[in-house]
Parts: structure tokens; C-alpha cells; sequence
């Protein structure tokens, strides 16, 4: 009877852990896709106050903030 309890005491905090890390990842991203879209909004208002042809600041921004989630990402996995 032992061995029962002990196993599922064994079970609770590694299924708490595989929980708390599918909940940090897909906050992650949801902050990529806000800021993502960011980028394009305020790119494309500053495109549309310089009255610009070719989205340029649209487009800068929107990889900036790739580039950005991508590295917070990065930092944010295992050292395993």
C-alpha cells in the first residue's frame, strides 16, 4: 500500500511542473503575437504620418520584434 501512495506522490509534482511549463510557453506566445502585431500597427502609423509607399517602418519593426521574442525565447529555455 506503500508503494501506491508513494508513486502517485511521485506523479503529482512532475505533472504540476509539465502544467506550469506548457502554461509559461504558450504566455510566451501570446506576448510574440501582441508584439508582433505592434509592430505592425506603430509601423504602420509612423508609415502613414511620412506618407510612405512601401511599408518601410512596417517592416522593420515587425522583424525587430521577431528578432526580440526570438532572443527573450532563447533566454527563457532549459540549460539542459
Amino acid at each position: 500500500m506503500d508503494k501506491t501512495k508513494s508513486s502517485k506522490a511521485n506523479q503529482q509534482p512532475e505533472r504540476k511542473s509539465q502544467i506550469n511549463d506548457y502554461v509559461k510557453y504558450s504566455g510566451l506566445t501570446f506576448q510574440m503575437a501582441a508584439l508582433i502585431f505592434l509592430g505592425y500597427w506603430v509601423g504602420g502609423k509612423i508609415d502613414h504620418w511620412l506618407e510612405l509607399r512601401i511599408p518601410v517602418f512596417t517592416i522593420i519593426l515587425i522583424i525587430a520584434f521577431i528578432i526580440l521574442t526570438m532572443y527573450s525565447l532563447i533566454r527563457r529555455l532549459p540549460k539542459n
